[in-house]
């Protein structure tokens, strides 16, 4: 990845501290975490996986067998996905819209598999698009001062392997997948990521409850 220290294993921690332990992280607006705090969303699975094909396989449709039983117990609850990865030439927040049925790996992955052109999943679909209104998120986002745009390249390498993988397996039941690139520190702080993350999450839970996205005026701007 060619980063120093990857920024999604410190997000995943620090998210994982503020709802479990009950830290608030610092440098994050105290509005933004008690908007969110009183949102009622509920985070799972904040853990860093293994940058590999294999846990990518193993991995995925075990998440989205949990989610299914888990809306199933639920029936009133809604329920997605939101995968995070860094992208060490960006800026920027990357929303990616959609995943590639390829894999082509131009360094090995943390197994020692390789790839060159290689289906993610055997007769699917070459191209899977994130259900999500994406132009609607923006926007909110946007209105909240965070630093991101639309991408239609997620690469060919793990980022994109377990975003095609996991568009694949949720489809069918009806939950909705987003993979988020976000920049190295030097970039974009931690403090600022976290928020960012935090916005983002309050907009997708929005758009599953299907709320109207939030105005300008009503929208606090944790980050300028």
């Amino acid at each position: 990845m060619g980063v120093e220290e990857n920024p999604t294993s410190a997000i995943c921690e620090t998210l994982r501290k503020f709802v479990v332990e009950r830290r608030r992280p610092e440098g994050v607006p105290a509005e933004l975490l008690a908007e969110f705090e009183a949102s009622a969303v509920v985070l799972e699975g904040l853990r860093a996986l293994e940058v590999s094909a294999e846990c990518c396989r193993s991995e995925v449709p075990e998440l989205v067998k949990h989610l299914r039983e888990r809306r199933a117990s639920l029936p009133d609850s809604a329920a997605a996905i939101v995968h995070l990865g860094v992208a060490g030439d960006r800026p920027h927040i990357s929303l990616e819209c959609r995943g590639v049925n390829e894999a082509s790996f131009r360094v090995p992955d943390v197994k020692g598999w390789q790839c060159c052109g290689e289906p993610v999943v055997p007769d699917s679909a070459p191209v899977l698009f994130s259900s999500l209104r994406l132009p609607e998120i923006l926007a909110e986002l946007h209105d909240r001062g965070v630093n991101c745009e639309i991408s239609t390249d997620a690469g060919r390498y793990v980022c994109n392997y377990i975003y095609f993988q996991s568009l694949h397996y949720a489809s069918p039941a009806d939950i909705p997948v987003l993979f988020v690139h976000v920049p190295p520190f030097q970039h974009m702080g931690h403090a600022t990521q976290v928020a960012a993350v935090l916005c983002l999450l309050l907009a997708v839970s929005r758009q599953l409850q299907g709320a109207t996205p939030s105005a300008p005026q009503a929208t606090q701007r944790p980050l300028g």
